[in-house]
């Protein structure tokens, strides 16, 4: 069983390494650049974390379940009916990307630094993004959009460029352009 200080001690390097990796990259930080900045000894670390592969996927995991809880969240607050609900996922988004820290969708950005599909951090971002389709699928459903499949992919392809937009034009314009295309999507009925 885990100490209360082997809890804290793993968590602060999850955090750090977290923040750096989105920062500045998972190929740009180095081991001993998160030892300094968690003030964990690098023996701690590799306890928690046997190697740089597997402290990014532990970090990729870490980040999606918060980003999905988040997101859903957030997206259930703004909205009472599920097309409510929809369209307000670009209001959301446009949110994050007005946050003064934002460096782009960091599933995207790992999955383009780590070119092995067979990565684990890889497969983190693909199931991420099941699991986002599945919940616009479930809201197409409920908002009676006649192809709730079809239009889980449109969805996506919406905020892969909304948040492409985002990342290269460092402006949140693209959500709102995305969710002018959505509302179409949904009067066409999907």
């Amino acid at each position: 069983m885990a100490t209360s200080a082997s809890s804290s001690a793993r968590q602060q390097i999850l955090e750090i390494a977290s923040q750096l990796f989105y920062q500045k990259g998972t190929q740009n930080v180095g081991i001993n650049e998160v030892v300094a900045q968690s003030g964990v000894a690098k023996r701690t670390l590799y306890r928690h974390f046997p190697s740089k592969d597997d402290l990014i996927l532990e970090v990729m995991q870490h980040r999606a379940s918060q980003w999905i809880a988040w997101f859903e969240e957030a997206v259930s607050s703004k909205g009472g009916t599920a097309k409510e609900q929809l369209l307000a996922t670009f209001d959301v988004l446009q949110g994050w990307y007005s946050e003064p820290h934002f460096r782009g969708c960091p599933f995207i950005n790992v999955v383009l630094e780590i070119a092995d599909a067979s990565h684990p951090a890889h497969q983190v971002s693909v199931q991420l993004r099941e699991r986002l389709r599945t919940y616009v699928m479930q809201l197409a459903s409920e908002a009676g959009v006649s192809d709730p499949t079809a239009f889980s992919q449109q969805y996506l392809l919406l905020i892969g460029g909304a948040s492409l937009m985002a990342t290269i034009e460092g402006n949140s314009a693209g959500a709102q352009f995305a969710k002018h295309t959505l509302e179409v999507l949904i009067a066409a009925g999907g």
